[in-house]
């Protein structure tokens, strides 16, 4: 890496310093504009999502094979080869952590790994920030997007302006 001063780095915590300053300054900043549009009744509220051993299984074959592991250092891949083994445990897991509200504070943490796209490989914006999050902690994201996008759809609270689902968010209050 190069500094601003032209210098070369060769230390991983001023590197890593580096990628974060880059990173942090150029996220996109609202622009506190809200966009116009009609609001609609609720009237069937999602109480809660049900997590099945086939729902868990098609999470876990949407996963892809080759990717890197997160913090718990455990790959897709084995999550796939395992997949029939582990949709009963799962299937319990994500139902008792959802009924206390609470993940694995492992879960919560990402490794943030920088990606070089092109030009040169001194310069930390030509990196693109790659975050590796729990492999069971994504299974259990994605069932919950997928229950959280049918309602929407279903109760059309979607719109235009609605640009995408967030995980583990409620777009209840920011969908017109």
């Amino acid at each position: 890496m190069i500094d601003s001063t032209g210098t070369v780095v060769t230390s991983d915590k001023i590197k890593a310093n580096m990628f974060n300053n880059y990173y942090a300054s150029v996220g996109v900043k609202d622009d506190g504009k809200i966009p116009s549009c009609t609001y609609n009744t609720v009237t069937d509220i999602l109480e809660t999502v049900t997590f099945t051993e086939s729902s868990i299984i098609f999470a876990i074959n949407k996963l892809k094979p080759n990717l890197s592991s997160g913090p718990e250092n455990l790959p897709p891949f084995l999550f796939k080869q395992l997949k029939h083994c582990l949709a009963g445990p799962l299937s319990s897991l994500f139902t008792q952590l959802l009924s206390v509200g609470a993940v694995p504070e492992d879960w919560t943490k990402a490794i943030i790994i920088p990606v070089f796209k092109e030009g040169t490989a001194g310069d930390v914006g030509n990196y693109g920030p790659i975050s590796l999050i729990c492999v069971a902690c994504k299974l259990m994201e994605r069932i919950i997007d997928r229950h959280m996008y049918d309602h929407l759809v279903n109760c059309s609270l979607l719109t235009a302006a609605q640009h995408m689902v967030l995980f583990g968010v409620s777009l209840l209050a920011q969908t017109c």
